[in-house]
């Protein structure tokens, strides 16, 4: 009736995905989204897909009703900030642009991600099917530079490479000063190792790719 809530019954769910893609749910899966293109959930579905680890996530997904994760290449590439800029994060806080010296004394840039690009629910499921994942961590040194008036860079300094995350955080504590990180700049190569996330199976692929990859993946969610 009007002015009342709808009783759902028990086999009702939900379906996660960021809110572009809301009303297509809505419409070919005749199924609920959690976020929607008037962009209601919108706040939610970024802090699901930029958590950081297993445990709130999947405390998102119990109290959410949620059954399915539905993510696209864009979301984890092109569409990553504006999740992280929902619930109010900064994509600087996942990946940065850096100037790197080639031959000839130029510079070129180079966009680096940072451990928290890979801890993220998102890039989890989408870049590794939530696989548990073996890290390849570099770090880097890096400087602010002016190269003209009033425009400031990071240029890089320095690189190298570590056989493991702990190595790699030695390192950088016992540098007495400057700036180091640790990075990837392969978005599908993380620097930290990742566990197996539990609860998430991989139930589609699209035959549609990017790059290497499926367009598209769906995950179902287990309690």
């Amino acid at each position: 009736p009007h002015g009342e809530d709808y009783d759902y019954p028990e086999t009702a769910y939900g379906v996660i995905s960021w809110w572009d893609y809301g009303h297509w749910i809505t419409r070919i899966a005749h199924r609920i989204p959690i976020a929607n293109p008037f962009q209601q959930g919108a706040s939610t579905a970024g802090h699901y897909f930029t958590a950081q680890n297993l445990t709130s996530a999947n405390e998102m997904m119990d109290e959410l009703g949620a059954k399915y994760v539905i993510i696209d290449y864009p979301m984890v590439t092109g569409k990553f900030y504006a999740m992280a800029a929902f619930p109010k994060k900064s994509s600087n806080e996942f990946y940065g642009f850096y100037y790197a010296p080639v031959e000839g004394g130029m510079l070129q840039p180079v966009q680096l991600f940072y451990p928290s690009y890979y801890n993220s629910t998102v890039v989890r499921l989408y870049n590794f099917d939530g696989k548990e994942v073996s890290e390849s961590p570099i770090v880097i040194s890096w400087q602010r530079t002016l190269v003209q008036e009033g425009i400031w860079i990071n240029q890089i300094t320095g690189s190298w490479s570590f056989p493991g995350y702990e190595e790699a955080e030695a390192y950088i504590a016992s540098q007495e000063s400057g700036n180091y990180r640790i990075v990837s700049n392969d978005p599908f190569v993380s620097p930290v190792p990742l566990e197996k996330m539990e609860h998430y199976s991989l139930a589609y692929n699209s035959s549609q790719l990017a790059g290497d990859n499926p367009y598209i993946k769906i995950f179902e969610y287990t309690e």
